[in-house]
């Protein structure tokens, strides 16, 4: 895979990460702290943390599977702040076609869609789950890992760090969480023909969580071609390092590879 030509490079980095997770996601794949702006989605709206950070300057956006939806929404809501917007394993609407079945959380999300109150339910026992046992609740989630997953589910302490990750989420922002899941649930494709934005899209080949057909999909809806790096045998967090190791590699110092 070549290294993309990245038109950004001086405008500053902003991660939006997935669910459940927190921008410790960053920490669990470049094993150390990043140089990132990365806002939790428990603090509350986007605009006002970015702006409050970095003022008028654009920025380049990186929103990783459901933190894409943050990262579209922003750019079709502020096309001037965003200078180049990457979406990695990306979560595009459900209404582009039939993913739920290949997808590792489909029943999650059919059941926010098509049942709130059971999802209001099991959303709760994630949370006690994750409260009590959070690398028990890891294991889990990661059973199905393939892929170029396999190789990070079997990592020294990854279960355990996204165990700790998720029950922050759950635990600290359960209702930041619900609400974000509730929205992405609804039909929002709509909103793609604003994003006026100059986009890469990053996606893994062996991907059950956000497959390759999602994002496919979400290529041929946007109005601007994106720059398109499909990555073979690179599931969800292991399509996450690789893109990572490729968008940060202008930012980087010695001691810090994000």
């Amino acid at each position: 895979m070549d290294r993309p030509e990245l038109t950004s490079a001086q405008s500053p980095l902003v991660y939006l990460h997935g669910l459940p997770g927190s921008p410790d996601e960053v920490k669990l794949i470049c094993g150390a702290p990043s140089r990132f702006f990365a806002p939790n989605l428990r603090d509350g709206a986007l605009d006002p943390q970015i702006t409050a950070q970095f003022g008028i300057q654009p920025v380049t956006l990186i929103g990783f599977s459901l933190g894409a939806f943050r990262a579209l929404r922003f750019a079709a809501d502020h096309p001037e702040g965003v200078a180049h917007l990457h979406l990695i394993a990306p979560a595009a609407p459900l209404e582009l076609g039939d993913f739920l079945d290949q997808m590792a959380g489909g029943p999650i999300f059919r059941m926010a869609r098509d049942h709130p109150k059971l999802f209001r339910l099991v959303t709760r026992l994630q949370t006690l789950a994750s409260r009590i046992a959070p690398e028990f609740f890891a294991a889990q989630i990661f059973a199905r890992a393939q892929g170029g997953d396999t190789a990070l589910k079997a990592k020294a302490g990854f279960l355990r760090d996204w165990g700790h990750i998720a029950r922050q989420c759950l635990a600290d922002g359960a209702q930041a969480y619900r609400d974000e899941i509730t929205a992405y649930v609804a039909p929002w494709a709509e909103l793609l023909s604003r994003v006026q934005t100059p986009t890469s899209i990053w996606y893994g080949g062996a991907d059950n969580w956000t497959p390759p057909v999602m994002a496919e999909a979400l290529i041929k809806k946007l109005p601007i071609p994106p720059q398109v790096r499909r990555i073979e045998n690179a599931s969800h967090y292991s399509t996450l390092a690789a893109a990572l190791a490729q968008i940060t590699a202008p930012y980087r110092t010695a001691n810090n590879p994000c």
